[in-house]
């Protein structure tokens, strides 16, 4: 039993030099992936382009996060390649885990939007919440849920410059749909600077601080601009569609 049990110990530890030499070969590959990316990204001659390089980012660095289970490698890359996945490449990543190992690797605040996510899913009930309207009421999103057939509501911050440049898209999907009421959750924490750029975005639709967050944890809210267009009976249909999207939809 006891030679048994030492041979035991031998293969594990071998398969354990083994794992982290893997780990450690795709962390060079990813770090090498990343520097080639960088470069190419500066160089991208029109917004099209630049899409198509983050979109080859994603998918090989993912297939690099999937590769050694467990590893230093696989958290190493989620805690970069999060925020640019899909909420099914998100579960795919998580399942490769450790998932008492999250904290360690700070990754609970990542896993915890995650699940909010798989709660406000599509095809799911909308989750109500509260914010302050600009005049210092509360209010809660479900007031506005009856106002038309569709609510979008748009997650957005007065510092967010990707947030600013898709206003004039959302004002043009409100002048074309007037099944459509629009409600602006901002995440600003500087309520002076939230009023400012309702003022100089001229914002007319409904604007509501989540200034506890409590709107972006309950949608599992990790970057902005983010919408989710939720139908007149509460049910979500669409989580960060485009504007050419929600054109659709809304037909």
């Amino acid at each position: 039993m006891k030679r048994v049990c030492l041979i035991l110990s031998a293969a594990l530890l071998l398969a354990a030099c083994q794992r982290e030499d893997k780990s450690a070969k795709i962390i060079e590959e990813y770090q090498a992936l990343s520097e080639r990316i960088d470069q190419e990204y500066e160089q991208a001659e029109s917004p099209q382009a630049a899409d198509s390089i983050i979109a080859v980012y994603v998918e090989q660095a993912f297939d690099l996060q999937q590769a050694v289970p467990e590893s230093e490698a696989a958290y190493l890359i989620l805690q970069d390649l999060y925020f640019l996945l899909t909420t099914e490449q998100k579960e795919q990543a998580f399942a490769v885990l450790n998932l008492d190992s999250l904290e360690s690797h700070g990754l609970k605040r990542q896993h915890e939007a995650l699940l909010a996510e798989q709660r406000t899913a599509v095809g799911l009930p909308f989750t109500d919440f509260g914010g302050v309207l600009p005049d210092g009421n509360e209010v809660s999103l479900s007031h506005f849920s009856n106002s038309a057939e569709y609510m979008l509501v748009d997650f957005w911050a007065s510092w967010c410059g990707p947030c600013r440049r898709s206003m004039p898209g959302l004002k043009e999907l409100l002048d074309n749909h007037k099944n459509l009421v629009i409600v602006g959750v901002s995440v600003d924490q500087d309520e002076q600077a939230w009023l400012k750029a309702i003022n100089e975005l001229q914002l007319t639709w409904p604007q509501i601080r989540d200034n506890n967050d409590e709107g972006a944890q309950a949608y599992g809210i990790t970057a902005i601009p983010h919408t989710v267009l939720i139908a007149s009976d509460g049910t979500i249909i669409a989580r960060n569609p485009s504007h050419e999207d929600i054109e659709s939809l809304l037909k």
